[in-house]
């Protein structure tokens, strides 16, 4: 599914993004990394490189890696300097582990987390590849208010004269584990799979991979034209911190 939806995102995401990556997650992202030049970071589920490439625009050295070889090929089709693009499975602990143990200033997986079925080897190899000190950032559909039993609605209601529109998110289920299937952007070639954790389940397997929680944040839009998630907020931006 990952390599039949590989081309339909590269065209949507080009080489530049969509207003989701680049007002909700690039910005703060960027920022929680506090990227130097000569760094080394690892790119987690890197789709077509997007993110990968603004991380080497600040002078990385980055390591990018998908699941998809679809996705690769997509992201070494754009220029780039100081990028190793590989095939890699976020779930096959060793093989990430090839990748050069304490060996890393940072990693970031954006948008990721919620889309493979074990989510304990990426946290346990990406402690063991990160340096002493060094940011593992992390960005997912929000667990409280993006998962499969939510419903958003919209209300109409005379508040003294006046027609007031308000929405909000009806939640039926959220602390059991599920798997979904759904669309990330809108009439994709095929379904993908969701895989939902509550966020204490996702911050626990962090925990005991060791890491602390040392930033969090919960981005929205800020144009008025969002009135629905102007307050209500798509997903999480977490970094995760290797404090020895």
């Amino acid at each position: 599914m990952w390599d039949s939806n590989a081309d339909f995102w590269d065209e949507k995401m080009g080489l530049e993004g969509n207003r989701f990556h680049n007002e909700l997650i690039a910005p703060y992202t960027l920022d929680y990394l506090s990227i130097s030049a000569g760094d080394r970071m690892l790119d987690i589920g890197c789709g077509n490189g997007i993110f990968a490439r603004k991380m080497a625009a600040k002078g990385a050295e980055v390591i990018a890696f998908d699941f998809s070889p679809q996705n690769i090929e997509n992201a070494r089709s754009y220029p780039a300097e100081n990028i190793d693009y590989q095939v890699l499975d976020a779930t096959d602990k060793a093989a990430l582990l090839n990748l050069g143990k304490g060996s890393f200033e940072g990693a970031v997986s954006n948008m990721v987390i919620m889309d493979i079925p074990v989510i304990q080897p990426m946290f346990e190899a990406t402690y063991e590849l990160l340096k002493p000190g060094g940011a593992f950032v992390f960005s997912s559909m929000h667990p409280c208010f993006n998962l499969s039993s939510h419903v958003e609605l919209k209300e109409i209601k005379d508040v003294n004269g006046r027609l007031h529109e308000e929405s909000f998110v009806k939640v039926s289920e959220y602390i059991k584990d599920s798997r979904t299937t759904g669309e990330a952007i809108l009439n994709q070639p095929v379904p993908q799979y969701y895989f939902h954790r509550p966020i204490q389940k996702i911050f626990q397997i962090a925990f005991e991979a060791g890491f602390v929680l040392d930033g969090f944040k919960e981005p929205v839009f800020t144009s008025k034209k969002e009135k629905f998630f102007r307050e209500i907020p798509l997903l999480i931006i977490c970094r995760m911190r290797k404090m020895k």
